[in-house]
């Protein structure tokens, strides 16, 4: 595998400048900045719910996982514009969580909104055995501090979805093994937004990164 370059950009203008940092997951630092008119995004529905959608009809990249993501869908999430964008690809030093800041084996991206919400997705580059993935789900539904999201959808086959505390903050997650992919999602927030608004957003935020990922979609619902 090899590794490529990592953008980060602290963005405090209006966020159409996002839209640049995600058509630029894949440029080298000294390349320029893409046409703001070639990069501006399109406008689209409201993200759908977990519910609409059907993980096993869908195929997610390994790399490049956010380029589809929508600005409207990131707003939605952060409840306002990101403060600051972050990509990273296999093998560079990424801010993988709130508290940790390692090599990542993964392609993703956070965005930093109002309030200290943040909202992140990443996929690991090599793919994963469906043996491997039920190791990951047993892993990712451990923790003193977490419960299961009520009622959630699955999110590939195994899936997890949990929401945890730590510290002032509360996260949720989402996680789960899509084809060979496995993909997580989440959005944290500080614990005095209602668990219930945040885990409603979460799952819209998840159902964004999956329409966002994988072209050729198809809904559950036909």
């Amino acid at each position: 595998m090899s590794s490529r370059s990592s953008r980060a950009a602290a963005l405090a203008a209006p966020a159409w400048a996002l839209a640049l940092v995600l058509g630029a997951c894949n440029s080298q630092p000294s390349s320029p900045a893409p046409d703001a008119a070639a990069t501006a995004p399109t406008p689209s529905a409201e993200p759908s719910s977990l519910d609409d959608l059907d993980p096993t009809t869908l195929a997610v990249p390994h790399a490049d996982l956010c380029a589809g993501l929508t600005a409207a869908a990131v707003e939605a999430a952060l409840q306002g514009e990101p403060r600051r964008v972050e990509t990273w690809a296999d093998g560079q030093q990424a801010r993988l969580s709130a508290q940790v800041r390692d090599v990542a084996h993964e392609d993703g991206c956070r965005f930093d909104g109002p309030g200290r919400t943040s909202a992140a997705a990443w996929v690991f580059t090599p793919p994963v055995s469906p043996e491997r993935a039920d190791e990951l789900a047993r892993a990712a539904g451990a923790g003193s501090r977490c419960r299961d999201v009520p009622d959630a959808a699955a999110y590939g086959d195994p899936s997890v979805a949990r929401t945890c505390r730590s510290g002032p903050l509360r996260e949720t997650r989402y996680a789960g093994l899509v084809g060979d992919a496995w993909l997580t999602c989440s959005l944290s927030a500080p614990r005095s937004v209602d668990r219930a608004d945040l885990e409603a957003r979460a799952d819209a935020w998840c159902a964004a990164v999956l329409l966002g990922a994988a072209p050729g979609r198809t809904s559950a619902n036909g």
